[in-house]
C-alpha cells in the first residue's frame, strides 16, 4: 500500500513539473512572437510639428507684402512705399510698414495746412498701417481665442473671419488693431494703422488685404543656421 502510495506522489509530481515546465515554454514562445512583429505594429512615436517659419528666420518684408494690393485695397492714387521694422517687433517673423506715397511737405507747407485743417492726417511719407507676421509659434484657433480673451481683446467678425480686435485711445479717437490666425499660414498677423491714421476703416482694409494675399509662398525663407542672429 505504501509502495502505491509514493507512486501515485512521485507521478502527480512528474505532472505538475510537466505543467510548470510547458507554462514556461508557453510563455517564452509568446514572448517571442510579440518581439517578431513588424515595428509598424508597434505605436508610432509622436509627431514634431514645425512653426510656420523657424524661430530666428526672417522674411524680407518685400516678399511679405504686395504693395499694388494695398494701393487698390486702400483707394491711393500714388504708389506707397515698404519700409522694414522688424527690429521694432522682436517676436515677429516680419513687421513691415506700408508707407503713404506722393511729394513729401516742406514744415513750412505742414504750417500752412495746420492752419487751414485741426487735423493733418496721413501726410505722404506716412505710415498707413504696419502689417506684422508671428510665425514662430504653434497655435490653433481655440488657443488663439482664449489668448484674446486674456488679454481683454474683442472677438470681431466683421472680415468674415475670426479676428481679436484691441481698442486704444488716441486723442479724441478709439483706433484698432487687429489679430488673426491666418487659415493658411497658420501665422499671427497684426495689422495697426500709423500714428498719424485714425481712420479704423483704412485700419480693416489693410488687415483685410494682408490675409488675402499672405500665403505660403510669403512666408518661405530658407532655414536660419544653429547660432545665428537675426
Amino acid at each position: 500500500m505504501r509502495a502505491m502510495i509514493a507512486l501515485l506522489g512521485l507521478g502527480l509530481a512528474h505532472v505538475a513539473c510537466s505543467n510548470a515546465e510547458n507554462a514556461g515554454a508557453e510563455e517564452a514562445r509568446r514572448q517571442a512572437a510579440l518581439e517578431q512583429q513588424p515595428t509598424s505594429a508597434k505605436a508610432p512615436p509622436a509627431k514634431r510639428m514645425a512653426t510656420p517659419v523657424p524661430g530666428q528666420a526672417h522674411v524680407p518684408c518685400a516678399q511679405l507684402i504686395d504693395l499694388p494690393s494695398y494701393q487698390a485695397a486702400l483707394g491711393e492714387k500714388q504708389p506707397l512705399e515698404l519700409k522694414e521694422v522688424t527690429k521694432s517687433e522682436q517676436d515677429a517673423s516680419a513687421s513691415c510698414s506700408v508707407i503713404r506715397g506722393g511729394k513729401r511737405l516742406t514744415m513750412a507747407e505742414q504750417e500752412a495746412r495746420g492752419k487751414q485743417t485741426s487735423r493733418l492726417g496721413v501726410l505722404p511719407g506716412d505710415e498707413l498701417c504696419n502689417v506684422s507676421a508671428f510665425c514662430s509659434r504653434i497655435v490653433d484657433l481655440d488657443r488663439f481665442r482664449a489668448e484674446c480673451k486674456a488679454s481683454h481683446g474683442d472677438d470681431d467678425e466683421s472680415l468674415g473671419s475670426y479676428a481679436c480686435v484691441r481698442t486704444y485711445p488716441v486723442g479724441a479717437d478709439d483706433v484698432k488693431v487687429y489679430r488673426l490666425l491666418d487659415e493658411d499660414t497658420r501665422c499671427i498677423l497684426q495689422v495697426r494703422g500709423g500714428p498719424s491714421n485714425v481712420n479704423n476703416e483704412l485700419v480693416q482694409k489693410c488687415t483685410r488685404t494682408a490675409r488675402d494675399t499672405i500665403g505660403l509662398a510669403q512666408i518661405k525663407v530658407d532655414p536660419v543656421p544653429v547660432g545665428s542672429a537675426r
